[in-house]
């Protein structure tokens, strides 16, 4: 049993690990901009009106593009770091069970 256990603290050590590399490898890509992130948001331009009545004009002050940009990235970072820690979790469950467990008792006399 214990050659069993220490087989399966290995495999989580190794997938704690693998979630790990994924998350910081992927945000690597989006961060330095080689991948887009995935577009969860669609968010539409910020405008402001000038002018009054017929000849109000529409100024656009920030892209609808540029916004859905941002909050996908500020998304992506919280799923990504939601993986990385999932990843130290299992990771960790995974040396909690290969390192051995030593115990001394110590009488008092």
């Amino acid at each position: 049993m214990k050659a069993d256990s220490k087989m399966v603290g290995w495999v989580l050590l190794f997938v704690g690990l693998f979630l790990i590399v994924f998350a910081v490898y992927f945000m690597f890509r989006v961060f330095m901009g080689a991948t887009a992130p995935p577009a969860i948001f669609n968010m539409n331009s910020i405008t402001l009106p000038t002018g009054e009545g017929a000849s109000s004009n529409v100024v656009e002050l920030v892209p609808g593009g540029a916004v859905s940009l941002v909050v996908n990235v500020f998304v992506w970072a919280v799923l990504m770091y939601f993986v990385a820690s999932a990843g130290s979790r299992i990771g960790g469950l995974g040396v909690k069970l290969i390192r051995d467990i030593k115990v001394e008792v110590k009488r008092e006399d």
